[in-house]
């Protein structure tokens, strides 16, 4: 009579740690990881432009699994809708002494923000993207566009306070002239924007 083969060994649990690779797959939580997300964000716009970017590509370059990403965020624009708003710099607010110098400043850091960054550069493309969700352009002008119309109110409120401006001034659609300007040119005429034009829009605007 043949003996049975002998039963394997039982399989012993591990207990040491997990091999290298898998350690470097795990999804990584919390605010390091959120970080990580919103550098390699910016690092791929840079790199690629908004058209190319993807979910699965910003995971792959944070090590940040895809499926903590979908928790984070729903979608690839509002993924780059928060890395915009976190990472495009707002800046003190200007205090050169006059409402001039103080507008001039502003203006300048907003040009610097949208047209010199690869992060301005796909503000553009961004907006088209979310146009047609009115909830997720809401959360994003909330996020990107209060504190720094807030800051640019305080100027032209500070100015009125001087004197130079009327005390009726439209203080929203003042801001929006001096910004709209700047976007106009950038995404539909394409016209220079150069050194001189915060102080050439500040003349017309009577400053």
């Amino acid at each position: 009579m043949t003996a049975p083969p002998p039963s394997a060994a039982p399989h012993e649990p591990r207990t040491g740690p997990a091999p290298a690779s898998s350690r470097a797959d795990r999804p990584a939580a919390g605010p390091r990881g959120r970080e990580r997300v919103l550098d390699a964000t910016l690092a791929l716009l840079a790199e690629a432009g908004y058209g190319r970017v993807t979910v699965e590509g910003v995971a792959a370059a944070s090590r940040v699994h895809k499926s903590t990403l979908y928790r984070w965020w729903p979608d690839k624009a509002a993924l780059v809708a928060d890395a915009l708003a976190s990472r495009l710099d707002t800046g003190p607010v200007p205090d050169t002494g006059t409402t001039r110098g103080d507008l001039a400043a502003w203006l300048e850091g907003t040009i610097a923000n949208y047209t010199a960054t690869p992060a301005g550069a796909a503000m553009p493309a961004l907006i088209a993207d979310l146009a047609g969700r009115p909830g997720a352009l809401d959360a994003f002008r909330a996020a990107f566009l209060a504190e720094r119309r807030a800051n640019c109110a305080t100027l032209l409120h500070r100015g009125i306070a001087r004197g130079d401006l009327p005390a009726d001034t439209d203080v929203d659609l003042f801001m929006d002239a001096l910004a709209g300007a700047v976007f106009y040119r950038q995404l539909v005429t394409g016209l220079p924007i150069d050194r001189d034009l915060p102080h050439r829009l500040l003349r017309l605007l009577g400053l």
